[in-house]
């Protein structure tokens, strides 16, 4: 089968186009998955959502205002790990259930794609165990290696090498969930080897097209919500709170369904239009 090569033109616009053609569905799922679970992380957490800048003595160095703020954050996270751990399966489910309800085969309802994504989340997540072990193993064991010998220079050398190693392997499994939601491949170990295989000969194009994509989202949101913060604070400090909740919910809602819109359209571009049909061969 001949490599295809991505178009970042044509993935965003497919991207667009599955909005406009599923939007009161996307809209759902991404409420009910996505919106809710940020807002009640922003409202019974906020100092997980919105850290506040922790107190530095003056002077201090930058390692030290770092791992103030370090020290600041793995508190609010041991304090609401449950909230945190909630928020996180339910979003990793929607993720789930919002590209099945992409799927080709037989356009599935909201009900329909939320029970496929519960059924995907096994394979989805033992699937990303074995990707997170492949980069530990191929980033731990060469600098493991290089400091148990006291070759202190070489694994500073290393460390750049082996994160590009890092970043092109996360890249290769860019397409692991489509490919399990959407083709329906249950199989942890082949949804690896077909993402790898869908992505042959694109790995810088899809660096590109994210680092690209998201900057500019990135951007955009940036402004909305400083200048909404701005109004914000022209209130008591509870509507603040609650309406910098709201707004940031609507920009992290915005970053994961365009970011797993534009997926699913990498993947339909790649997998061709007999992408589901083609994942039968790995099976």
């Amino acid at each position: 089968m001949a490599t295809r090569k991505l178009d970042m033109g044509a993935a965003w616009s497919g991207a667009t186009a599955l909005i406009a053609q599923n939007k009161d569905t996307v809209s759902a799922i991404a409420g009910l998955f996505f919106f809710l679970p940020y807002l009640a992380v922003g409202l019974l957490a906020p100092d997980m959502a919105s850290p506040e800048t922790p107190e530095i003595a003056p002077g201090a160095s930058p390692d030290a205002a770092m791992q103030a703020m370090l020290e600041q954050l793995s508190n609010a996270y041991a304090d609401n790990w449950p909230l945190f751990m909630g928020a996180t399966v339910v979003q990793f489910i929607g993720s789930l259930a919002l590209l099945a309800l992409l799927s080709n085969r037989d356009r599935p309802s909201v009900g329909e794609a939320i029970k496929r994504g519960f059924g995907a989340a096994p394979s989805y997540f033992l699937a990303q165990v074995l990707s997170a072990l492949l980069i530990g193993v191929i980033i731990g064991l060469p600098l493991g290696l290089s400091v148990a010998t006291g070759s202190g220079v070489v694994a500073a050398l290393l460390v750049p090498v082996l994160l590009m190693v890092a970043l092109y392997i996360f890249v290769k499994f860019a397409l692991l969930a489509p490919v399990i939601a959407i083709e329906g491949l249950r199989n942890p170990i082949a949804a690896l080897q077909r993402s790898w295989r869908l992505t042959k000969g694109n790995s810088f194009r899809i660096v590109l097209f994210l680092v690209l994509l998201f900057l500019t989202i990135g951007i955009i949101a940036v402004l909305f919500s400083l200048v909404l913060g701005l109004v914000f604070a022209l209130f008591d400090e509870t509507v603040a709170n609650i309406g910098n909740a709201v707004v940031a919910s609507l920009v992290n809602t915005l970053f994961a369904v365009v970011g797993l819109l534009v997926l699913a359209s990498v993947h339909r571009q790649l997998a061709g239009p007999s992408g589901e049909q083609l994942a039968a061969t790995f099976e």
